[in-house]
């Protein structure tokens, strides 16, 4: 019986686990994969933990959805056949139109080696600079790290005496990356006065377990973060860096207030709570359409930790595990964003890599854009909606059998090993790239040089431009009844196309519902499971709906890993950046619909 140590690939914790068990098998015998372990070993992070997700892993790569061949057309071929359909397409719009027009889109489900290989095979074979990563959720996050430089700043006054303890959590990261709470809970009580600050709209898993929540306002968080590090800043009379303040020194606690819906008192009280901790954790956890502004939020709370008198970490915990890691290859080298491109005829083909775009983000222009007639090739582990329109696909391997780098944090590279075999007629990213270009007349074999852009910058340039951007988000939404909310649930990891395959998710939450307060139950005449029409500026779809406590006045919230949630964000570009810009969405509910 073999025995395989590797990392979990469901979320950016990559938990180590152990699958024991035989070689893969074509049925479930002794000598298939058997079971999936902790990894109790002392020096294993999260104690050995796996949450309810990491434990159905080995459901997850035996799964019998997984597609193992290609198709061409819908119809079910070989891999020669596929590649070669591929490299003729490709070839055929290179040749005619010029590299430029093609396009290589790349998600998370690659290793920073093949990532690296990508943009090589998009430079010397396809000769496009068009290379993205699509992660919406983490995107602005590294951006912000990269252009702020906060490594110099320190605490300016001496350490508390005593040993309490504070942890400053924004957003849900009890839900987003559950092992979290393992050692911040036992933390949290193993000393009396130590404490949980949760900021969030609602009462999310994390926030049940807050000794002081500050209940913000939807996309408010970026506001009351900046409060605290204002109200902080001001005691401890630290320095920071020029552009950050400069912006501290001109926000008035006026518009704090009203931006973020807390009031300054609370704000000064989790402040002085944080000051007089002899050690602060803060955890930063988004989610498509959490925050208003997220980079403002990481840069913020990272400052806030740094100048911090107690010992602290800063932990943004990134909802894709190597999505950092493909930032970091691709900004290294000279790409040319081109989300803002996909509809009509600039872009005649698409390359997608470890992404199920269709499940990440259903907006109108990527759904245009995979049904206008350009040649799409992806590479799938299911066979989603991304599949049934591309012209080629490619059976995907999940990080789980992939040797290579991965990236999960800023600072934290993993290298995976020893690697479970792939389903029997999977490929790798790397592999396929590899036939794709020797099919193309070129020759990608060995080793790839892979160089990253990891080095932060210093002024933190456009720091002010942000908060105006964000000012004018959440004054947008002030004149809306009701405001749509992300709504995470821990069975589920990102846009769910991996986590909606598992059995434990498809019994406990198989579809999306919508969550109200009681009184908009009531003032909408609305009794459990009605079925609500939700309409947004980005689509709308119906949904059961569900009454909680853990909303007040006119938020609702959705649950986000399924594309029918996800289309109601509205597709809005970023000018500066071309980032797609996610936020709360004002909504409207339809009571009249039909009973489910």
């Amino acid at each position: 019986m073999s025995e395989i140590t590797n990392y979990c690939s469901l979320c950016s914790l990559a938990c180590p686990v152990i699958f024991r068990g035989g070689k893969r098998g074509p049925i479930f015998s002794k000598d298939s994969i058997l079971t999936i372990d902790w990894d109790t070993r002392e020096e294993s992070k999260y104690g050995g933990s796996l949450c309810a997700r990491g434990n159905a892993a080995v459901e997850f790569v035996s799964h019998p959805k997984r597609i193992n061949y290609p198709f061409v057309l819908g119809e079910r071929t070989g891999i020669d056949a596929a590649v070669k359909e591929t490299a003729k397409s490709l070839s055929a719009i290179k040749n005619k139109s010029g590299g430029e027009k093609i396009g290589v889109l790349i998600g998370e489900n690659l290793t920073n080696e093949e990532a690296a290989l990508a943009l090589k095979f998009a430079r010397e074979v396809i000769g496009t600079s068009k290379v993205e990563l699509f992660a919406p959720d983490d995107t602005p996050l590294f951006r912000s790290w990269l252009g702020c430089d906060l490594s110099g700043l320190s605490p300016s006054t001496e350490k508390p005496s005593g040993t309490r303890q504070v942890f400053l959590m924004i957003g849900d990261s009890f839900s987003e990356h559950p092992c979290t709470a393992k050692p911040v809970l036992a933390a949290k009580n193993s000393g009396r006065g130590n404490e949980i600050i949760v900021i969030s709209p609602e009462i999310s898993h994390t926030a049940w377990f807050a000794g002081r929540h500050l209940r913000c306002r939807p996309g408010g968080e970026a506001a009351v973060v900046a409060g605290i590090l204002k109200s902080v800043a001001q005691t401890t009379a630290n320095g920071l860096v020029p552009e950050l303040k400069k912006l501290m020194d001109g926000i008035e606690w006026n518009d704090i207030e009203r931006l973020g819906g807390v009031k300054k008192d609370a704000i000064e009280s989790a402040a002085t709570s944080i000051l007089g901790a002899v050690n602060i954790e803060t955890y930063v956890s988004n989610i498509f359409g959490r925050f208003a502004m997220p980079g403002l939020v990481s840069l913020f709370a990272e400052a806030l930790t740094a100048i911090c008198p107690g010992d602290s970490k800063f932990d943004a915990q990134f909802v894709q595990q190597n999505s950092w890691g493909i930032y970091s290859v691709l900004a290294a080298g000279e790409t040319t964003p081109f989300l803002s491109k996909l509809e009509g005829d600039e872009v005649e083909a698409l390359v997608i890599l470890g992404l199920d775009i269709f499940s990440a983000y259903p907006a109108g222009p990527i759904e245009n854009a995979l049904r206008e007639k350009k040649f799409t090739v992806a590479s799938q582990m299911f066979f989603g909606q991304t599949a049934s329109r591309a012209n080629v696909v490619i059976p995907a391997a999940c990080l789980m059998e992939k040797k290579g780098t991965v990236s999960p944090s800023f600072g934290e590279d993993l290298v995976r090993e020893d690697v479970i075999d792939p389903p029997g007629g999977v490929l790798t990213d790397g592999e396929f790239l590899v036939a794709l270009a020797r099919e193309m007349g070129s020759d990608l074999s060995g080793s790839v040089d892979v160089v990253r852009k990891t080095s932060r910058g210093s002024s933190g340039e456009g720091v002010v431009a942000d908060w105006t951007a964000f000012s004018n988000t959440i004054r947008g939404l002030d004149a809306s009844d009701l405001v749509l909310i992300p709504w995470s649930e821990a069975v589920h990891v990102a846009d769910g196309s991996t986590s909606r395959n598992l059995h434990w998710s498809e019994v406990t939450c198989p579809e999306p519902r919508l969550y109200v307060s009681k009184e908009i139950m009531d003032k909408l005449d609305l009794t459990e499971n009605d079925l609500v029409r939700v309409s947004s500026e980005g689509g709308e779809t119906m949904l059961p709906v569900e009454a909680t406590e853990k909303l007040q006045g006119g938020t609702v919230a959705a649950t986000i890993h399924f594309p029918s949630v996800r289309k109601l964000f509205p597709w809005k570009l970023d000018d500066r950046r071309g980032e797609v810009l996610l936020a709360p969405v004002p909504v409207n509910l339809d009571s009249q619909s039909e009973k489910s």
